[in-house]
């Protein structure tokens, strides 16, 4: 560090030491955007036994106005990539609207032409015919103002088109809020790293935190970009959504943005209906929400109501759970507006959720949203089954001459019991919630593109973001393609860079598993990842992991197959340990179904044997009574052997199948960086 303090004017630079107004402050550098810090300000969370033994912490840390946090500058990457690759097909596609419009306009143009030809040859010959002299002088007349409008004298109007300059193409504005600044540092990076931004209003209500961004812009020489504004964020973004009836006219230019950005402490709930009116057609909405507490526990249930407008669900996959309530919240205060939300990027990470939401004005797409929300039954006192309903069906009607349209009615209520089919335990309702892709493939692929040519001095945390991706683009595969992406290289003028998911898409299995979990239900060893990929495959199923939880598996498998999976684990590879099971537990009921289960199939083996066979199919006289459970119902044809759906499939716990081919090691789930991480304590009052 440089021990020698330089004026604000001074060239940035990591580690410097500059005096500004009577004050040093200290300069930290991320990605290509500095910030000045007080040289005491916390950058860390401070350790309980520490702060116990000071008695109490210090008073300038306490009531700082701002702080820094390193351990967000994975956030802050991501965001600057994906707002990065949302706007180049965001500008792809408002220059095609724009070349539609100019050529539109050039046709009008051109199909009026001969008209006002004809029309002036008409009047010429009307006044040759009456008066020559007046013609004359009416044509000098023209000529003369010809020659004014111009500029250039004794050329006719065709040369003069010939000398014109060229007009410079207009470049279209791209603006940006950061609606929760406090230092400002997101906007820097905005304002830095994205070439093609206009502008980006960094706003706060705290002042302090106004002058702390206003030193830090002009640190970085960036007046020309960033404008501090100091505004309640909900009040600024509705003045931007509707503007004084005075300042309308020719002149009036729209002052809403392109990209909003919702970064708070804690819940972005009371900002999320402002932020949605704020932004223009086609624009890009940035969620966070750090209460991880509310929207993934049961702990709160009426908190989780009253900001998300749904219960919580329990179990190793609360987090996509609470994604899928924050971003149905977003949904449904879109809905009120006619607008249509389409989840780009939705990742759980770390203590928060972050997700990238792209916004369109369709009342048609809107009406898509009952039948894109579901209830979840869930046995989260017991096995940890879940079961999905439906609020609302989406169903395709075909017509006269094959019109196609869509058919909006109400579902069903629950096909279960409130008692869970496979353990008996009660099941409790989790939801409304998003029942859609919570990302576009299309999307994923091209900031994994991107990032390929993305400087690692620049962006610290690139090998995570390439694993955290790669898991979320894995996770897409376990539904049917909805949208494809066509690299750069292959890409024509006129293709979509980001092509929109189909509005009436579903993910039909929304959520993962964790065997570690069920495994601790029947208290057997756990298998590894590769052998219950490998059974689940070797059935016929997709399966692949999940980017919320290490050692996850997401599958269209139901649970009835993996619970057959699983005891079939017990059976083949570690029985469970007798006595290990008390009567009346899930685990219990779940190994005394599977006994009963293969002993019925011993029996009937054993009968079958018994008797003679007749007909080359091999099958007996007289049928011998079955178990048929929901797994032979909903497994593929090719995981029923000998085409019987009277037998439970084998299960190979195949770990060559399971394993999938890496060409890279990737950092899938990065641990805590170190002791005493999270979110760090809310600024308070001013420093």
């Amino acid at each position: 560090m440089t021990t020698t303090a330089v004026p604000l004017s001074a060239k940035p630079a990591a580690g410097q030491l500059v005096e500004h107004e009577g004050k040093i402050y200290e300069t930290i550098q991320e990605g290509k955007a500095y910030i000045l810090i007080p040289p005491n300000t916390q950058q860390h969370v401070t350790p309980p036994q520490h702060a116990k033994a000071k008695g109490k912490q210090d008073e300038e840390v306490k009531a700082q106005s701002v702080f820094y946090n390193p351990i967000q500058q994975f956030n802050r990457d991501l965001s600057v990539l994906a707002i990065k690759a949302f706007g180049d097909d965001f500008l792809h596609r408002k220059r095609q609207r724009n070349d539609k419009n100019r050529s539109k306009l050039d046709n009008k143009k051109k199909r009026k032409l001969p008209v006002e030809k004809a029309q002036e040859a008409d009047g010429q010959k009307q006044e040759d015919g009456a008066q020559p002299g007046a013609a004359t002088a009416i044509a000098g007349t023209d000529e003369g103002d010809k020659v004014k409008t111009n500029g250039l004298a004794g050329e006719s109007s065709t040369s003069t088109k010939d000398q014109q300059p060229a007009k410079c193409p207009s470049v279209p504005r791209f603006r940006i809020l950061d609606a929760l600044s406090a230092t400002g540092l997101r906007a820097l990076r905005y304002a830095h790293e994205i070439p093609y931004v206009s502008a980006v209003v960094a706003n706060d209500m705290n002042p302090s935190a106004i002058q702390s961004m206003k030193v830090n812009v002009e640190h970085n020489g960036l007046e020309s970009k960033i404008t501090p504004n100091l505004d309640n964020a909900i009040g600024h973004m509705y003045r931007v959504a509707y503007a004084e009836p005075g300042t309308h006219g020719p002149q009036h230019v729209n002052q809403k943005y392109d990209v909003v950005d919702l970064d708070p402490y804690g819940t972005a709930a009371p900002f999320v209906d402002a932020a949605l009116q704020a932004l223009n057609e086609g624009g890009l909405l940035c969620v966070t929400c750090t209460d991880s507490g509310v929207f993934a526990s049961t702990g709160y249930c009426e908190k989780t109501w009253s900001l998300y407008g749904g219960a919580p669900i329990k179990g190793p996959h609360m987090h996509e759970g609470g994604l899928r309530l924050i971003i149905n919240s977003v949904a449904t205060a879109a809905a009120k507006q006619g607008l249509a939300i389409e989840p780009l990027l939705s990742l759980s990470i770390d203590f928060y959720v972050r997700t990238f939401i792209r916004v369109r004005k369709s009342p048609a797409d809107v009406k898509f949203l009952f039948g894109k929300t579901m209830d979840v039954l869930g046995c989260d006192h017991g096995c940890g089954a879940w079961t999905i309903n439906m609020r609302g069906r989406n169903t395709k009607q075909s017509g006269k001459n094959d019109n196609i349209w869509w058919k909006h009615t109400i579902g069903q209520g629950p096909a279960v019991d409130q008692l869970c089919e496979h353990c008996g335990s009660k099941r409790h309702i989790a939801g409304p919630m998003w029942a859609g892709p919570i990302h576009n493939a299309a999307f994923i692929e091209k900031l994994l593109e991107d990032l390929e040519t993305a400087d690692p001095e620049v962006y610290k945390t690139k090998a995570r973001i390439e694993g955290m991706l790669s898991t979320a683009l894995e996770e897409t595969q376990v539904n049917n393609e909805a949208v494809s992406y066509k690299p750069a290289a292959e890409r024509s003028e006129s293709d979509e860079i980001i092509p929109k998911v189909p509005p009436e898409t579903i993910d039909l299995f929304p959520f993962f598993f964790n065997p570690s979990a069920v495994s601790k239900v029947i208290h057997c060893i756990a298998p590894n990842d590769a052998s219950i990929r490998g059974a689940l495959r070797h059935m016929g199923y997709r399966a692949t992991r999940s980017h919320c939880q290490p050692g996850s598996i997401k599958t269209d498998a139901p649970w009835s197959a993996i619970w057959n999976i699983m005891t079939e684990w017990t059976r083949q590879k570690h029985p469970v340990k007798d006595g290990a099971l008390k009567e009346g537990s899930s685990g219990f009921a779940i190994m005394k179904k599977a006994r009963e289960q293969w002993a019925a199939e011993e029996e009937r083996e054993k009968s079958m044997k018994e008797e003679p066979k007749s007909g080359e199919n091999g099958t007996s006289k007289d049928s011998t009574p079955g178990i048929t459970t929901e797994i032979e119902q909903a497994a593929p044809k090719s995981a029923v052997s000998n085409g019987t759906t009277n037998k439970r499939p084998k299960v190979v716990f195949d770990e060559a199948l399971g394993k999938d081919r890496q060409t890279k090691r990737l950092v899938r789930y990065q641990q805590n960086p170190r002791e005493n991480w999270g979110p760090m304590t809310k600024h308070k009052g001013s420093a």
